[in-house]
């Protein structure tokens, strides 16, 4: 029996929603924002989770809306559902009824559970939901259409044809920009787009001129039941504590530094590529700039000297290292092991609760000793809770191996 519409309310908090059509910079700004300690929530993301992951959900919806949106294995078939709802208001009224009280809980438990004063919130329909009413302030993406095409080609690999139709299916970009507090424009370089967002971050309000916000969740019963859920065998916890390793004392080469790569980096960056791969693996200026809006990049180097490249991102709590250039030689080794220690403390500051690392097949052989020096291991996607798996069947590059490291083993008490 439902208890009826709950409300949470946040004190403490300084919350900013972030809007903006495909392809518009929101993952850039959302990067930028994790980088300065904020807890980056992506909503959209949110909604994948739920139907992917939890089955009183999924069950619900197939009763909805058909058997034929629940695939073999359980999940909701998107497709087949956005096929239904988007041809029928009111089918889409009664998904949305169903699917967002579920969202605004996930995101307020993410909120709540996080010690970050400053949370930014992403979701593509912010202004249409409750969502935006939480928020302290509302920023918004824009940039050209061609530059959209641009990153939905290089970025996400689609045909001309495809990144068109996906942009011309968005509404006007104008709509959400006359909505907004803040607007980044992202046609530029990304110092520019940093300098943007570095003068907005600057002029945040004072934590103690907030008021508190409060979100609407909706009908509790629903929102409770669908609450993701995930798996982890007692088998991935003994396999957590056997990789486990003593903490060593570090003695580290007096000039070594690790340090975020900067777009001004991407000369350096495209040499140690090369060098690692001899000259396997090319890369043009401007698709590492292009991915500069998709994950960050720690550099390792002993003077002038660039002997590491890693780059990584996080999201849904669960950190993925996919690029890994380490040159051989004792000092690069010991200054990937720095590295590596610097983006395990940058995805504990995020609340990351598992690092992902995607080793490639072809390279160093000793990459993957470095790694389970440092707690990593080798564990079947089968094996890890269902948010877990789910990242990483999304972000595993081709010809890699997986080893992990567990941060936070609590994820697995919840199983």
């Amino acid at each position: 029996m439902s208890n009826g519409p709950q409300t949470i309310t946040f004190s403490g908090k300084l919350i900013i929603g972030l809007t903006g059509n495909i392809a518009s910079g929101k993952s850039a700004v959302m990067r930028l924002a994790a980088e300065q300690g904020a807890l980056t929530i992506d909503a959209d993301k949110i909604v994948h989770e739920l139907m992917d992951h939890d089955p009183e959900l999924q069950a619900a919806l197939a009763v909805a809306f058909g058997s034929e949106v629940r695939r073999e294995d359980g999940r909701i078939n998107r497709r087949a559902l956005g096929q239904i709802v988007f041809n029928d208001p009111a089918a889409l009224y009664d998904l949305e009824a169903m699917i967002h009280p579920a969202v605004r809980m996930v995101v307020a438990d993410r909120i709540n559970s996080s010690e970050a004063t400053v949370v930014m919130v992403e979701a593509i329909k912010l202004l249409e939901g409750d969502l935006a009413k939480a928020c302290h302030q509302i920023w918004v993406t824009r940039c050209q259409r061609q530059r959209q095409l641009q990153r939905l080609m290089i970025c996400r690999g689609l045909d001309a044809e495809s990144a068109a139709a996906r942009i011309k299916a968005q509404p006007r970009q104008e709509e959400k920009v006359a909505q907004a507090d803040v607007v980044i424009d992202t046609n530029g370089l990304m110092t520019e787009t940093e300098a943007q967002f570095a003068l907005a971050w600057s002029r945040l309000p004072a934590m103690h001129t907030l008021r508190p916000t409060t979100l609407l969740i909706g009908d509790t019963a629903v929102a409770q039941r669908a609450k993701p859920r995930t798996s982890g065998p007692q088998g991935l916890k003994e396999m957590i504590a056997a990789a486990k390793k003593p903490s060593p004392v570090r003695e580290w080469p007096e000039a070594l530094q690790v340090r975020r790569g900067k777009p001004s980096d991407i000369p350096s960056i495209l040499l140690t590529i090369q060098k690692v791969t001899n000259g396997a693996v090319t890369m043009k200026r401007a698709d590492l700039l292009m991915s500069f809006s998709e994950r960050s990049y720690f550099i390792g180097q002993i003077g002038a000297d660039v002997l590491v490249v890693m780059g990584w991102s996080i999201d849904a709590q669960v950190a993925r290292i996919d690029q890994i250039f380490v040159l051989p030689g004792a000092e690069a080794r010991v200054t990937a092991t720095a590295v590596l220690l610097e983006i395990e403390k940058s995805a504990n500051a995020h609340i990351g609760e598992m690092v992902a690392a995607f080793l490639p097949e072809e390279g160093a052989e000793d990459l993957p000793d470095l790694f389970r020096n440092e707690g990593y291991f080798a564990a079947e996607k089968e094996l890890l809770p269902d948010v877990w798996q789910k990242a990483v069947e999304e972000s595993q590059p081709p010809d890699t191996t997986l080893l992990i490291k567990v941060l936070r083993e609590e994820r697995l008490n919840k199983s």
